[in-house]
């Protein structure tokens, strides 16, 4: 059943109260009998309403404490993720191309950025790949890892939950793309780690798109796999 033009009226109206009042992550909403009275509307069309912002991650309800802004995440968005987007071979190319742009373009910042620390990190962390390689162990927990210390010293936790919705897309396409031929992830990672470590911007870049060039070479045979005929 298609929700009531009242329901989003509601739903509208409470976003527009939230804004209007320059309330921020924490704050506490009126009650719901206050909000229906306020934004005239019925109290059934608050209740649903705030319900589906919770789902969006917009209020949060704390049981016997009331409704409270929510700080702004990505995580609603990777909980209701389509699941036809991570069907072997749909929606990959743009979900590479996205995420491509996005790392290849962030290198000159993170080699300007990155410390020390993060970069021993992030070394121990590809030597760690190879080592699982070599032993036919899952690797995909440490790739992730790699990824978020790679970008950790930008402090920006925008490109976090932006790193967290790509990576939650491959991670439902489980075992889907073909591994590296000559099992070379680890090494590939950790020549992304040396391209940083020499401060060259131009180096990182190219480092990170060698690396996305050997993943779209693996999700290439996934697509003509999936696009093969049947029978």
């Amino acid at each position: 059943m298609a929700r009531s033009p009242i329901f989003r009226e509601a739903q509208a109206r409470l976003r527009d109260f939230i804004h209007d009042h320059e309330m921020r992550a924490g704050d506490r909403l009126p009650s719901e009998a206050q909000l229906a009275a306020t934004l005239g509307v019925s109290r059934v069309s608050i209740r649903e309403a705030t319900r589906s912002l919770q789902t969006l991650g917009v209020i949060e309800a704390q049981p016997g404490n009331g409704l409270f802004v929510s700080a702004f995440s990505f995580q609603p968005l990777i909980e209701q993720l389509p699941y036809g987007m991570a069907t072997p071979g749909m929606a990959l190319d743009e979900i590479l191309t996205a995420r491509e742009a996005m790392e290849v373009g962030l290198m000159p910042v993170a080699a300007r950025m990155i410390t020390g620390e993060d970069l021993e990190t992030c070394a121990d962390l590809a030597r760690e790949m190879t080592a699982r390689e070599v032993a036919g162990e899952p690797y995909v927990e440490v790739d992730r890892e790699f990824h978020f210390q790679l970008y950790k010293s930008l402090g920006n936790p925008l490109v976090d939950n932006l790193i967290q919705v790509f990576w939650e897309l491959f991670t439902r396409l489980g075992d889907a793309i073909p591994g590296p031929k000559e099992g070379n992830r680890g090494a590939a990672h950790l020549a992304i780690v040396e391209a940083l470590r020499s401060a060259d911007p131009i180096a990182s870049i190219q480092a990170m798109q060698a690396h996305f060039a050997d993943v779209r070479e693996r999700a290439a045979t996934l697509k003509v796999q999936a696009e093969a005929p049947v029978g």
